[in-house]
């Protein structure tokens, strides 16, 4: 997983920060992280914040300006935007991915295509059935 945000972030100039977050007794925990500076969130809860939300709903987020999202949980101040993708394994969400952009409205619908392919990728790789 280590290896796989680092690609993300490498590869994509505007993924600030990438992290994947794996469900552990109800609460998201975060597993791997690549970014300038670690977040304080480690541990969100299931409903808190973006990250929650999507958890939650099982569904892809994409937030185009953090500053006006309530749920937003703020890890950095330079972060502008944020889209946070499922770990589905069935019906279960079991993690998700993580992305952060110092640019607003920085994620499109290729972002979310790719970021969808890989979160099945890593669930196929780390939990099979």
């Amino acid at each position: 997983m280590q290896a796989v945000v680092e690609l993300l972030r490498a590869e994509v100039a505007y993924y600030n920060w990438v992290g994947i977050y794996l469900v552990d007794d109800g609460k998201l925990v975060l597993a791997a992280w690549d970014g300038p500076e670690a977040t304080e969130h480690t541990t969100i809860d299931i409903g808190q914040g973006v990250c929650g939300l999507a958890a939650r709903n099982k569904e892809t987020v994409i937030v185009d300006d953090v500053r006006a999202k309530d749920e937003y949980l703020a890890c950095f101040p330079q972060t502008r935007s944020e889209i946070v993708v499922p770990l589905m394994r069935g019906e279960e969400c079991i993690g998700e991915i993580d992305i952060d952009s110092d640019s607003p409205s920085a994620f499109t619908e290729s972002d979310r295509e790719l970021l969808e392919v890989v979160a099945r990728l890593l669930v196929n790789a780390y939990f099979p059935s």
